[in-house]
């Protein structure tokens, strides 16, 4: 071999090394070693406003920018998590006092930020709402971005516990009619999204059956999609009731896989192993200390300081079937750390890897394990990428 064919070789190879290792933000990270490593990790420029707009026979939850003028003195959004149980189910929660709210970041109905700004699309999983990761939705409205969750009602919380529709979709069908319904509401000459959606290519995140979700839109929408980034899922084969599940196969887009070391319901080694498959370019993100829930949704946070959502529920005395415990579970108990510790992670990757994808940063910015070292300082995260 030639010694500058071996010279080049020896450093590619020290170089994928490098973007393989697992490291721990330093003790002593400051805001300042924080912010310019991992710029994207708190909030941007822009408060954060919703609005939600109906499909037929679901609702779509939208986060966008605003000016922080505009949500002066005004009152965040809260959730209940009853509001996605069936009615009987809700009906036995009254004066119960176990349905603690949960505040968002966000402000209702306050006007959009003046411009046009690029639209993503979270999906949830089976077991989850439209509403179960705003502190991942809120936060890309406040970096520019208008976020769109569409109800899954048929693998969401009250599908679960026998509220399933009478006239079921496929996520695609479900995908391509928020999109649909986001632009025809841009389109319109009144409301807070007016003229105020970019025209072109979406990005899609989403968490569990949402992450292959997501994966299925890079796959069969793959002219639409900007970039993608599947939490704590993939897009493997195999048979789920009796059913085969085809692999996918998603061409070379932008996209990010982030997953919990800890999970417990799509255990890492089984979307580590998709990943490898997955056609270059890609990064992939590990979170030590995270579970299913952990580093991903609202959920571990909701009720925290009465042991959980399931805990509560249980008080209660509401019925929880065992496969939704341990969905509801995953990630919400010790040792998986506090949801607030892991949430700056996935916020600032998946913000990065939009930024990116969209050409709002011209080059990758804070996707390398600098930023993995900085981004929290209480998490150890292994960052990996194979861009060729």
């Amino acid at each position: 071999m030639h010694r500058r064919t071996l010279t080049r070789s020896v450093a590619a190879t020290a170089v994928a090394l490098a973007a393989t290792l697992a490291v721990a933000a330093p003790a002593g990270a400051t805001p300042a070693q924080v912010a310019k490593q991992a710029p994207y990790a708190k909030a941007g420029p822009y408060a954060a406003g919703v609005t939600t707009l109906r499909l037929d026979d679901r609702e779509v939850e939208v986060w966008y920018p605003t000016t922080k003028d505009s949500v002066r003195g005004k009152r965040k959004d809260s959730y209940y998590i009853s509001d996605w149980l069936p009615k009987g189910i809700q009906d036995l929660l009254v004066g119960k006092g176990i349905n603690p709210p949960f505040r968002t970041d966000a402000y209702r109905g306050v006007p959009a930020a003046k411009g046009r700004f690029p639209l993503i699309v979270f999906e949830h999983g089976f077991g989850g709402y439209r509403d179960q990761s705003t502190f991942l939705t809120t936060h890309l409205a406040t970096w520019g971005f208008v976020v769109a969750s569409p109800d899954f009602l048929e693998r969401g919380l009250a599908a679960q516990l026998g509220g399933a529709p009478a006239t079921p979709k496929t996520g695609l069908q479900v995908f391509d009619e928020t999109v649909a319904k986001v632009r025809a509401a841009s389109a319109a000459k009144r409301g807070v999204l007016s003229g105020h959606v970019k025209p072109g290519k979406v990005g899609v995140t989403g968490h569990s059956a949402g992450a292959r979700g997501t994966i299925e839109v890079a796959t069969e929408r793959s002219d639409e999609v900007a970039g993608y980034v599947p939490l704590a899922g993939a897009g493997s084969g195999g048979t789920r009731m009796g059913q085969t599940i085809p692999p996918l196969t998603p061409p070379a887009l932008p996209n990010v896989y982030i997953a919990g070391q800890q999970d417990g319901v799509i255990p890492i080694a089984g979307i580590q192993t998709y990943y490898d498959g997955v056609i270059a370019p890609k990064r992939g993100v590990w979170i030590d200390g995270s579970g299913h829930l952990t580093a991903f949704s609202d959920i571990c946070a909701i009720g925290a300081g009465g042991g959980g959502v399931v805990a509560l529920a249980r008080q209660g005395g509401l019925p929880v079937p065992e496969n939704l415990a341990k969905l509801g579970e995953d990630g919400c108990k010790p040792p998986a750390l506090a949801p607030q510790t892991t949430w700056p992670v996935t916020r600032h990757f998946t913000t990065a890897l939009f930024r990116f994808a969209f050409g709002i940063d011209k080059r990758p910015v804070g996707l390398n394990t600098r930023a993995a070292q900085a981004v929290a300082p209480a998490v150890t995260a292994t960052y990996t990428q194979t861009l060729r």
